[in-house]
């Protein structure tokens, strides 16, 4: 039987041959936050490393290093004896990220917004969508269609140090709970933020942004305690 593979295929990403260290450890980084995104692992999980290095087929000095790096980060966590684990979030740990989350993935949308009127970027920005519909299957396909949405946005800014911050702040509460309820109020946020941004309508994609991020903290706060992205421990 063939090992458990915890990590998802790479999407937009090169092989690790011939990389120098640097790269290296950001492909892993980058691999394992796409991991905890897409479900493959879970709060808590520990992250053992042979079996890790093994799958990504990288040596112990760029995936330790990466684990710093993620640590830092707040996505994991170093356990003297026992290595890596995914860091649990408290309640008030999710809260305090979508406060964060508004701020600064509304500028990215009102400037993503902005730059529509620029030759091709309408075509970048939909192509990197890919998956508009499908936000109500009971599937994969809802989450992936969730991260898609808003690494597009964050991308489509056009700003590297703003892109950074982002994706540092995205967490479990990212994949949304197992429900079609769930996915359809956010699909119709989705659509409203989507239309700002290609209009290039860069006031109405900030505040349709934001509003998305409180009406997805809400729902999250108000759904049962299995489906929520926090530990017990941090209620």
């Amino acid at each position: 039987m063939p090992p458990r593979s915890y990590l998802p295929d790479p999407v937009e990403t090169e092989q690790v041959a011939g990389r120098k260290r640097g790269s290296t450890v950001d492909y892993v980084v980058q691999r394992v936050r796409d991991a905890l995104l897409s479900g493959r692992l879970a709060l808590g999980q520990r992250l053992i490393e042979a079996d890790m290095t093994q799958e990504l087929g990288v040596s112990r000095g760029p995936w330790r290093e990466a684990m710093r790096r993620l640590e830092a980060e707040g996505v994991v966590e170093l356990i003297p004896n026992r290595g890596a684990l995914v860091r649990r979030l408290s309640r008030q740990d999710i809260i305090d990220r979508f406060r964060i989350r508004q701020s600064l993935e509304g500028l990215a949308a009102s400037l993503a917004a902005s730059r529509m009127a620029e030759p091709g970027q309408g075509e970048r920005f939909r192509a990197a969508l890919q998956l508009r519909d499908g936000m109500t299957a009971e599937t994969a396909a809802p989450r992936v269609a969730n991260f898609r949405l808003h690494r597009a946005i964050a991308e489509g800014a056009g700003n590297a140090q703003l892109l950074e911050l982002i994706t540092q702040l995205w967490g479990a509460e990212l994949r949304g709970p197992e429900h079609a309820t769930y996915w359809q109020a956010s699909a119709a946020e989705h659509d409203r933020i989507i239309d700002a941004v290609l209009a290039g309508d860069a006031a109405a994609a900030e505040q349709a942004m934001r509003q998305h991020l409180g009406a997805v903290l809400d729902r999250l706060l108000a759904a049962p305690e299995a489906e929520s992205p926090w530990s017990r421990r941090g209620l």
